[in-house]
């Protein structure tokens, strides 16, 4: 049995008592998990190991607690603490539960749902929900895309990976030894491309700015493929190499990213993609061309007026 959130929060709505106690969701699975409510009528998560699960820390909306029951086991429990995020904490209870499902080892089983929730607990330090925006998705399923390009071409899995510093916060989404590279999606019939910063296109050096067409399409669409799959699909490519792996999940976490079932669903098709070369000529905002009291400034290029800038463009 797989859990949905639509599941969890029905089984959740079935307990008959909201004042203490709590009943198992799931005999199948390794690990012996039960929800209930705890004695403030709180939607709580419990979890009862042989092992010691760790110290872990509680965030605003989350209490953690963890003791030694006297048969000697543990416990751990989940305590939701403002009911405004409750979505956010029946879908991270059902991803923690089903993350740590394929374990055949209940010790396993509990470091996998241990290291889950410290990755949600990051995420949601920096972000109210555990889902990306839609235009987020978007610029993070371009810079995916290039990556992936990108691993065709190095030598290394790692220094490939190690040149997608835009989710670490730098003005340029990639730099390697040819260059920087700005990555950036659009609508197939946009006719201007947004840059966000003075910084992001004023790079020394030689410097690209790709942009990709990038539109939601049908699931039957031959040439359809979801956020999750593209990021899937640079995993198995790095499968191989850990620390290129381990890289890559940490940059995804920045970024604001965790594998969940809902970045699946949606499907996009990219229509084209073009390459243009930022030289001494292309039309930017440079700091020292400005007036030293313009401090930020966001801006649009027409598309049609870089056309004596293109490299390479693919319809």
């Amino acid at each position: 049995m797989s859990l949905s959130t639509d599941l969890l929060l029905k089984k959740w709505s079935d307990v008959g008592y909201h004042t203490g106690g709590y009943v198992r969701i799931d005999t199948m699975h390794p690990l012996e998990w039960y929800i209930g409510y705890n004695l403030a009528e709180q939607k709580t998560l419990l979890l009862i190991s042989v092992a010691d699960p760790g110290a872990m820390s509680s965030s605003k909306s989350i209490s953690v607690r963890r003791g030694e029951r006297e048969d000697g086991r543990w416990a751990l429990s989940f305590e939701l603490l403002r009911n405004e995020q409750e979505g956010v904490f029946v879908q991270l209870c059902c991803d923690i539960i089903e993350f740590s499902r394929s374990c055949t080892e209940e010790q396993v089983a509990l470091h996998a749902a241990v290291k889950r929730y410290k990755q949600w607990n990051r995420l949601l330090e920096h972000q109210s929900t555990g889902l990306l925006e839609e235009r987020t998705r978007k610029g993070l399923l371009g810079e995916i895309l290039f990556l992936k390009g990108r691993l065709r071409l190095d030598s290394s899995l790692f220094q490939a990976v190690s040149g997608w510093i835009g989710p670490d916060g730098a003005d340029q989404d990639f730099v390697y030894s040819d260059g920087w590279h700005e990555v950036k999606t659009v609508g197939e019939s946009s006719q201007t491309v947004e840059i966000s910063s003075i910084e992001q296109l004023s790079a020394p050096g030689p410097g690209e700015l790709v942009i990709m067409a990038v539109d939601k399409t049908a699931p039957e669409d031959s040439a359809a493929f979801s956020l999750r799959d593209a990021v899937q699909g640079v995993q198995a490519t790095l499968q191989d190499d850990a620390d290129a792996s381990a890289l890559f999940e940490s940059k995804l976490l920045k970024y604001g990213y965790i594998d969940l079932f809902e970045y699946g669903e949606q499907k996009y098709v990219v229509s084209w993609k073009r390459e243009y070369e930022v030289n001494s000529s292309f039309p930017v905002l440079k700091r020292g061309e400005i007036a030293v009291q313009i401090v930020s400034a966001e801006y649009a290029l027409d598309l049609v007026g870089l056309e004596r800038w293109l490299k390479r463009g693919k319809e």
